[in-house]
C-alpha cells in the first residue's frame, strides 16, 4: 500500500509540473532570435525576433537612436513587440563616424529590400512593415517615410521623439545656455553632415554642397503628400528634442503637400521629459503604439 502512495504522489507532482510548464507563455519558448547581415560593412547588421507562425504576420523594423554614433539596446521592447505576434527586426547601420549623410537612410532602405526579399525566414508579410525609430533613428525612420514614394515601401513610420531637422537641433544646440544633450546632438549632426551648416556653402566641385547635404537632412524637405507614408510622431513636454520638429513635418505634409489629415499624428506626452525609448515606459503607450502598428499593418 505504502508504493502504492508513493507512485500516486509521483504521478500527481509529475501531472502539476506538466500542467505548469503548460501555462507558462509559450511564446517565449517558441520565440528566435538571430543575427544577419545586410550588407558588408560590419555595422550593416539585424537582429530578428519572431514566433513560428501558421500564417504570415507583419512586421516591426526597429532603428535605434543614439546621437548617430551610437548604438542604444532594443532587444527587451524587440522580444515584447515579437511577443504581441510581430516579426521583429532591429536594424543596426552606419554611424555618423563610419560614413555621413545619407549613409545611414542608404542603409536603412538596403535592410528594408533586405528582409522583404528573405520575409519567408520569419514568417513575415512583407506587404505589412512598419517602421519604429527612436532620436536619431526616429530620424533615419521618417526619411523612409519621405524619401522617394514611402508608402510604397512601408506601410506607416512610429517616430519617438523623432530628430525630425538635424538643422533645427544644431540650431537649438548652439546657445551658450544649450543643454549638454542639446549640444550633443548639434555637434554630432555636425559630423554626420560633415560641415557646419552655411547657407552659403553651396560648392558643389568636390561633392554635393554642405548646406545641400544639410537640406536633405531635414525630413521635411522631402515631404510629398500622399507618396508618403503615415506616421505616428511623439515626444513629451520636456523633451529636448521638441515637438516643433514633428509639427514642421505635419504642417509640411498636410498643408503644403495635401496629405490627408490623419497622414501624420503628433502627440506629446505630458511628463518632465521623457525622451526616445523612454516614452515607451509611460503607462499605456506601448498599446497605443500597437494600436496604431495594428491599424496600419
Amino acid at each position: 500500500m505504502k508504493r502504492l502512495w508513493l507512485y500516486i504522489a509521483a504521478c500527481a507532482a509529475l501531472i502539476a509540473s506538466l500542467t505548469l510548464m503548460d501555462a507558462r507563455p509559450s511564446s517565449a519558448a517558441e520565440r528566435n532570435e538571430s543575427t544577419y547581415s545586410y550588407g558588408s560593412h560590419v555595422r550593416q547588421k539585424l537582429d530578428a525576433y519572431w514566433n513560428p507562425s501558421d500564417s504570415a504576420q507583419p512586421g516591426i523594423v526597429i532603428l535605434h537612436g543614439g546621437y548617430w554614433y551610437e548604438d542604444s539596446g532594443w532587444a527587451t521592447w524587440s522580444r515584447y513587440f515579437a511577443d504581441k505576434g510581430y516579426a521583429v527586426l532591429s536594424v543596426d547601420y552606419r554611424l555618423n563616424f563610419d560614413a555621413a549623410w545619407p549613409a545611414q537612410r542608404t542603409d536603412a532602405i538596403s535592410a528594408i529590400d533586405w528582409i522583404k526579399s528573405n520575409a519567408a525566414k520569419f514568417d513575415l508579410d512583407p506587404d505589412r512593415i512598419v517602421v519604429l525609430g527612436s532620436s536619431a533613428g526616429g530620424q533615419i525612420a521618417t526619411a523612409l517615410a519621405t524619401y522617394g514614394s514611402g508608402t510604397d515601401r512601408v506601410k506607416g513610420v512610429v517616430g519617438l521623439s523623432p530628430v525630425a531637422s538635424p538643422y533645427r537641433a544644431w540650431s537649438d544646440g548652439n546657445h551658450d545656455d544649450s543643454d549638454a544633450k542639446k549640444r550633443k546632438v548639434r555637434d554630432n549632426a555636425t559630423i554626420l553632415a560633415r560641415c557646419f551648416p552655411d547657407s552659403a556653402d553651396t560648392d558643389t566641385s568636390l561633392h554635393a554642397s554642405c548646406w545641400d547635404t544639410w537640406k536633405d537632412m531635414v525630413v521635411k524637405n522631402r515631404a510629398s503628400g500622399t507618396n508618403d507614408a503615415p506616421m505616428y510622431l511623439i515626444h513629451s513636454a520636456g523633451d529636448f528634442i521638441p515637438v516643433q520638429h514633428s509639427l514642421d513635418l505635419e504642417a509640411a505634409e498636410e498643408v503644403s503637400h495635401d496629405m490627408p489629415a490623419d497622414g501624420v499624428t503628433v502627440e506629446t506626452v505630458p511628463d518632465s521629459g521623457a525622451h526616445g525609448g523612454a516614452l515607451l515606459d509611460t503607462p499605456g503607450m506601448p498599446e497605443k503604439v500597437l494600436s496604431w502598428v495594428a491599424a496600419h499593418t
